[in-house]
């Protein structure tokens, strides 16, 4: 009878009994907000479970990669515990991190629990490689003043709107010089969000840039009844029009500042910009009148589809403390948790039960919307392709190739990064 108790002490499975003893951690944690977005929750954690301890590093999203990669390879004692793990390092990497405990968490609560995009955590066997924490989406914001100037009420829902507003907005100089411009589209360099508006237009029109098995899918042509479409082209024509000066829709040009800077100034009507962009606006013009919406669809489209990365809190196989390093991010992403972390970071939570809750507010409510329509695709290497799209504009834009020419380049570059 004695030995049957202390098995039972041992493992937790009488109430009361169990000690936490010996089941605490030392758990490193990497992320790329300041540490004040999540140190309220780290303290709360450790303040209910005190043999634990939580560090956190800011890491710089550029390097991300590789101080991840160096840190495994060293097989040192700062192999992280917890990341944020984006996305878009996925098809690169997952095969480097450990699956969640099934009795944690499934696959079906992730399908269930989740915003849709979150499946892009789960494994070909169900696993689970991540529990969605945040999303950073692509949203137009508005400049209040000039809708308000031109007598323009709502922003535009689908492109073809956004095309009519931004030739109301834009003005020049008598010798063609932009001095207030309705849109940033169309030029690789100075347009912040230039690759993520161009794949964002390429996943609504049906292009699918690369397929699920790795195959590069970009420029291929789709057949919808006896007609024969090519919607990168399409897409490609529509982004670069707006930078090219023999077009009376001409926007925006090489010699206007970033596109953020020009918004954040109040010469820039519409601007295609992140979730985590709000904040930084902001802070930088606190008296500037803006407003957040949907980016514009294409018209009688299904479904909204906005492009962006998903955040997901993540372990890696390296780590030494696994089990308590998923107890963490099962804290970290409950309803309570997840809700408080984003109204820290002016976010939103990713979990469907939450979301309603942002109805009632003017800006989150938009970023709720947003997150729901988030598409990703399988990105070979982010940084990389990143360059690839932003080059791939500007050999349209100034005519160094044809679009058909400008994709396929594009599409022998990526497929050199499988």
């Amino acid at each position: 009878m004695f030995v049957v108790i202390a098995v039972l002490v041992l493992t937790g499975a009488l109430p009361g009994l169990r000690t936490n003893e010996g089941r605490g951690a030392k758990l490193i944690m990497w992320g790329f907000d300041d540490p004040g977005a999540v140190s309220p929750l780290i303290s709360k954690f450790t303040g209910a479970r005190t043999d634990f301890e939580v560090k956190y590093f800011k890491k710089d999203i550029g390097v991300f990669e590789s101080d991840l990669l160096n840190v495994i390879a060293s097989g040192s004692a700062d192999i992280p515990d917890v990341i944020v793990f984006p996305s878009g390092y996925l098809k690169k990497h997952k095969d480097k991190l450990a699956s969640a405990p099934p009795i944690l968490i499934t696959e079906r609560e992730i399908r269930q629990d989740y915003v849709e995009a979150a499946s892009a955590f789960l494994g070909s066997k169900n696993e689970v490689f991540g529990i969605p924490f945040y999303a950073d989406v692509l949203a137009l914001y508005s400049n209040g003043d000039l809708f308000t100037k031109n007598f323009i009420t709502l922003p535009p829902k689908t492109w073809d709107e956004f095309l009519v507003y931004t030739q109301k907005f834009t003005q020049k100089d008598s010798a063609g010089k932009i001095l207030i411009s309705g849109a940033a589209m169309g030029r690789g360099g100075n347009i912040k969000n230039a690759p993520l508006i161009l794949t964002t237009l390429f996943l609504q029109s049906g292009e699918s840039i690369v397929k699920e098995d790795g195959e590069v899918s970009l420029g291929s042509s789709v057949n919808v009844g006896n007609t024969t479409l090519r919607p990168a082209e399409s897409s490609l024509r529509f982004i670069t029009d707006f930078a090219n000066p023999q077009k009376t829709l001409q926007s925006w040009s090489s010699a206007l500042p970033e596109d953020e800077e020009m918004f954040i100034g109040g010469k820039l009507a519409m601007y295609l910009g992140l979730i985590s962009d709000y904040n930084e606006i902001k802070s930088k013009n606190p008296h500037l009148s803006f407003a957040a919406s949907l980016i514009p669809q294409l018209k009688d489209a299904q479904r909204p589809i906005a492009g962006g990365e998903l955040f997901a809190l993540a372990v890696p196989k390296a780590s030494q403390k696994q089990a308590q390093a998923w107890e963490f991010i099962k804290f970290l992403t409950d309803a309570e948790n997840s809700a408080a972390y984003a109204d820290t970071a002016m976010n939103v939570s990713l979990r469907r039960d939450t979301l309603p809750n942002y109805q009632k507010e003017s800006v989150r409510s938009v970023f709720a919307q947003s997150v729901l329509a988030l598409k990703l695709w399988p990105n070979p290497d982010p940084l990389r392709s990143g360059q690839i799209f932003r080059d791939l504009i500007e050999d349209a834009v100034l005519g160094r190739a044809t679009l058909r020419e400008a994709l396929e380049k594009a599409r022998a570059r990526l497929d050199e990064l499988k």
